[in-house]
């Protein structure tokens, strides 16, 4: 026996692992039926007369159906934010949304104008499995947004709210 674990130490070590990051996995998730709230001061900032807004959003709530069972997740927050700037914001329709995700990825698309008043500008974006829409509370400095998205039949969504800076 001593020969097997001393040539196979490398497997059972291997072994071992696995069975603990198992162990600690389901113990992680057994607390999912708690009320977890995060809260964060913030300072409203005016952006109602720039031309340029970049807002920060830190926590994301996530749902999606599965199995017939629909579950909703709060997560840690971000160690990489997800940060969104919005131009062209002068644009009847069409403004342009550059952002970066938790890969640290630009990405610019165009998005589309559907409400501008003097409390919020809204923009949708999206083509095919997902839909995101933007509410920007111009007075305030913050931002809604929300995505959802079905991926090989599951549908799921997400919702943060971001501060917003203006330039």
């Amino acid at each position: 026996m001593k020969n097997f674990i001393k040539e196979n130490r490398f497997k059972s070590l291997f072994i071992l692992l696995f069975f603990v990051f198992i162990i600690l996995y389901f113990l992680n998730n057994t607390n999912k039926n708690n009320n977890t709230e995060v809260k964060k001061l913030f300072s409203g900032n005016d952006v109602s007369s720039t031309t340029q807004i970049t807002c920060t959003y830190p926590q994301i709530l996530n749902t999606n159906y599965y199995n017939n069972e629909i579950s909703h997740n709060l997560p840690k927050p971000e160690t990489n934010p997800l940060i969104f700037t919005f131009s062209k914001i002068d644009n009847p329709q069409m403004g342009q949304l550059s952002y970066i995700d938790s890969t640290q990825t630009i990405t610019n698309v165009p998005i589309i104008k559907i409400n501008e008043d003097e409390e919020k500008i809204t923009y949708i974006d999206g083509m095919g499995t997902y839909l995101t829409t933007h509410t920007i509370y111009k007075k305030l400095g913050v931002s809604v947004f929300t995505k959802s998205v079905s991926l090989l039949g599951i549908p799921s969504g997400s919702l943060a709210m971001g501060t917003c800076v203006g330039y």
